[in-house]
């Protein structure tokens, strides 16, 4: 299978070197396309290199390069939906990194093309794949608590917080909680940047699911905590560390020492990207949804967009 990376900055760059290293499972890196041909041509020798994405047809037209399968979109999320629709509209699988898109409805045009073609629609949500088999141990949570909180980089700030960082705890919460969403309380406004920097928003959930998520990317010291309370058991993540707690009830004795199992491990000694690029492919070639599909993403891209317009609705009613 053929490969090609649209966006070569720190995160395409990553996916292109996760596509080198399947070269055994029958996966061969052939295009790259980035403006800033020398240094990508620099940073990935014997890897064609195109400009744009017309250049890039037309090298695959002519025969200058094979035809590519598997299509990772590292872009700016306002780039995404233009470089998805190109690519699915000449039927390529894309994985297309979070978040999908910058609205539910250009999430939907994707899924539309990506259905009427049978192609597959991955969305860069990595952190699925890390707590997959974890979040295995899991059932009916009662309480989702989170605290993304991130020193300021001055990447990204193309975007709000939300879906720069929030989305990321919006997707696991929403493979944990089977439920539909009864409402949506947020908060949040800008510090650094002219969109929102940091945020807080309490979702509330049919089945009576409770997830209060709290991120910023204005903060000295970085924190990713996820913490998960069901009817029986207290279940804590760690994701900076890989470290995660599980104590579970396991009696109706009086003395906490004899009622409540508990341990603390760590997430297999995995590359989550890797494994990610790896879904992706095998899930085109078996021709089954990956971990994270386009419903997927495009679900808590809802999501975060709700959260979005209560802040913004905040903001405006303070402003007037």
């Amino acid at each position: 299978m053929h490969a090609c990376v649209v966006g070569v900055g720190r995160l395409g760059g990553f996916h292109a070197q996760k596509y080198q290293a399947l070269k055994e499972e029958g996966v061969e890196l052939v295009a790259l396309v980035d403006p800033r041909v020398e240094a990508t041509e620099k940073a990935f020798p014997g890897v064609k290199v195109f400009a744009n994405i017309k250049t890039h047809l037309a090298a695959e037209e002519s025969g200058e390069i094979p035809r590519v399968d598997l299509v990772s979109i590292a872009t700016p999320t306002e780039n995404h939906v233009e470089v998805g629709l190109e690519f699915l509209g000449t039927n390529r699988s894309i994985l297309i990194e979070k978040p999908m898109a910058q609205t539910v409805e250009q999430c939907r045009k994707l899924l539309s093309i990506a259905e009427r073609n049978k192609q597959v629609i991955a969305v860069g949500h990595v952190q699925r794949h890390l707590v997959h088999d974890a979040f295995a141990e899991l059932s009916r949570p009662r309480f989702i608590e989170c605290h993304r909180l991130a020193p300021f980089t001055n990447r990204s700030t193309d975007i709000d917080v939300i879906l720069d960082l929030m989305i990321h705890d919006i997707d696991l919460m929403i493979a944990l909680v089977k439920s539909p969403l009864k409402s949506v309380y947020a908060a949040g406004f800008p510090v650094l940047t002219d969109k929102v920097d940091i945020a807080n928003a309490r979702f509330e959930f049919e089945d009576g699911c409770i997830a209060n998520l709290t991120v910023s990317r204005i903060t000295a010291a970085p924190t990713r905590k996820f913490r998960v309370f069901t009817e029986d058991a207290y279940f804590s993540m760690d994701l900076a560390k890989g470290e995660f707690a599980h104590h579970r009830k396991v009696s109706d004795s009086v003395e906490l020492e004899e009622a409540i199992d508990s341990k603390i491990e760590f997430f297999e000694n995995k590359d989550p990207l890797l494994v990610e690029v790896r879904d992706f492919v095998n899930a085109v070639r078996e021709k089954r949804p990956p971990l994270v599909s386009g419903q997927d993403g495009m679900l808590a891209q809802d999501f975060a967009e709700q959260v979005l317009q209560e802040i913004n609705q905040r903001i405006q009613s303070k402003r007037g």
